[in-house]
């Protein structure tokens, strides 16, 4: 939990400093950065999560490079499908805010289970040589990512990204931890639950 937590802060922070020097900017590579945004959380997530799995697991090296892939690919395509659910709420003109704010977070949850579906099949890749029932990384994974970005949706509330003060950063860095948190201890759980016989065998 608490190393899922931290990455999520660290990638998050990376996030805000990449959005704010896009719009600054009005860089025209949005494609290249999305992709390296996303292979950098992917590094810094896989890279948490391996501190601890090889405790209780050996030989699970492929795993940061699983999770960096997996990250890009899903935060590519999420990205990019809320971003048209965006323009279309922009030019629907039918619905209050608060309609279109919900349907936002609708999206963002379903963003949420697409990101934490293609993360846990790339980490199931690794846990099935390892683990009976990782099947299940999956599932929990989906259901981890779709509340933890609706978390960070919500967070995004309180931040400006026109520019990057200490107001945001601090925003930024609570809404991280908290998504990290809600992340990690939901598949911490099934970590544990899936690791419960291999514990056992070692004690």
């Amino acid at each position: 939990m608490a190393a899922t937590a931290i990455a999520e802060l660290v990638g998050l922070v990376v996030v805000l400093i990449v959005s704010t020097t896009m719009h600054l900017r009005g860089t025209p590579e949005l494609v290249a950065v999305l992709h390296t945004v996303g292979l950098l959380q992917g590094i810094v997530l896989g890279f948490a999560q391996w501190l601890v799995l090889r405790r209780y697991i050996k030989h699970v090296g492929k795993w940061i490079a699983m999770t960096a892939i997996a990250v890009a690919i899903a935060w590519l395509v999420g990205i990019k499908a809320i971003a048209l659910l965006s323009f279309f709420l922009v030019l629907d003109h039918t619905g209050t805010v608060e309609m279109k704010t919900l349907a936002l977070a609708r999206g963002v949850f379903l963003m949420g289970a697409w990101v934490g579906s293609v993360l846990g099949l790339a980490q199931w890749l690794v846990l099935r040589e390892h683990i009976r029932r990782a099947g299940w990384w999956v599932f929990a994974n989906a259901i981890a990512w779709a509340c933890g970005l609706l978390v960070a949706f919500a967070g995004t509330t309180f931040m400006t990204f026109d520019r990057f003060d200490l107001a945001t950063a601090l925003a930024g860095a609570a809404t991280g931890l908290a998504a990290g948190a809600v992340v990690g201890g939901i598949t911490g759980i099934a970590l544990l639950w899936l690791l419960r016989p291999r514990l056992k065998r070692q004690a």
